[in-house]
């Protein structure tokens, strides 16, 4: 899944929360596209837009699709 302009409005309006407009552009920038050979979830997205608005960084984690498990990130990836 990827993040479009249109979800991350749907997004603010859902959660009550407006973003400046350097959130939006860092937010569409980090998810705009596949972390290859990853794919975001709705889940990670939402959970990284939360702690990226409470704290100003990403989490350094991702959730594996074939089994639900939260796993860091291999060495060298970054996104």
């Amino acid at each position: 899944m990827i993040l479009t302009k249109k979800d991350l409005e749907e997004w603010q309006e859902s959660m009550f929360t407006l973003l400046t407009t350097e959130q939006i552009r860092v937010i569409l920038e980090r998810f705009g596209e596949e972390p290859e050979p990853y794919e975001w979830t709705e889940q990670d997205i939402a959970i990284q837009i939360r702690n990226y608005i409470g704290c100003g960084e990403f989490v350094k984690t991702m959730i594996d699709n074939s089994n639900g498990k939260r796993h860091k990130l291999p060495p060298g990836v970054e996104f």
